[in-house]
């Protein structure tokens, strides 16, 4: 990892927003840029400062931390949960925190964290160098340590998983660190369109348009409320028998 990263503190006792600092003191890995007693006094903060990592409590008051995690849509900072309650754990995971550490904190445990989070970023560093473009017809991209190189023609569809892209072909299924939405810049429009926040098929590959499915391939994917207004463009390129 090579950029210096920053965070915040997000917790509603001093004590606890106080061990934090002092950890973070023994690090040079991240700038501690603000330490909030709620999450009320952290939105605004948010907003206007985009932090890499945030330090999150869970339960505080008006606005706890998984609430105020699940509202940010202006970016996809990493959260880290450092909580007294372990009930939380499960929607924390389902909301794709990256680590959950029950209090007190110590630091062995804040160092494990800190080195995961390094090597997260790291990989997240080397995929971008190897970013998706098409070039004459060709998508290229990295999984794992392999550099893809795929016609474009190839793709069926494409699924969101977090910060990787599932790449599915008719022969096989690729795993890139990047995601959907970075994925598709790099990808021509005439060839592939967003049918949800999770998919996006190759237009050439749709075999039938319903009206809240797509199928390509044999497969049938969900058409989001938000790309609704699609199916009438889907429609016409694909046939007026098609329903």
């Amino acid at each position: 990892m090579t950029a210096l990263l920053t965070c915040i503190i997000v917790d509603d006792d001093y004590l606890d927003r106080l061990s934090i600092e002092l950890e973070l003191r023994g690090t040079n890995q991240i700038r501690l840029l603000g330490s909030f007693s709620s999450a009320l006094e952290a939105v605004e903060f948010i907003k206007n400062n985009k932090p890499d990592v945030l330090f999150l409590d869970v339960d505080m008051p008006e606005i706890n931390g998984l609430q105020l995690f699940k509202n940010i849509n202006s970016y996809a900072p990493v959260c880290i949960v450092i909580s007294s309650y372990p009930e939380y754990a499960l929607e924390s995971f389902e909301l794709k925190v990256f680590d959950y550490i029950l209090k007190p904190l110590t630091t062995q445990r804040f160092n494990d964290t800190l080195m995961r989070l390094s090597d997260f970023y790291t990989i997240k560093e080397k995929a971008a160098a190897y970013s998706s473009m098409i070039e004459k017809e060709k998508v290229v991209f990295k999984q794992g340590h392999d550099e893809v190189h795929l016609d474009a023609n190839e793709i069926v569809y494409l699924e969101a998983f977090g910060d990787y892209t599932k790449v599915v072909t008719n022969q096989k299924i690729y795993l890139t660190l990047a995601t959907l939405s970075s994925f598709l810049e790099h990808l021509s429009s005439d060839r592939f369109l967003r049918i949800h926040r999770s998919y996006a098929v190759a237009r050439s590959q749709i075999n039938l348009v319903c009206n809240t499915t797509i199928e390509v391939a044999g497969v049938n994917l969900p058409i989001g409320k938000t790309y609704r207004s699609c199916l009438a463009q889907i429609k016409l390129l694909n046939g007026a028998g098609k329903s």
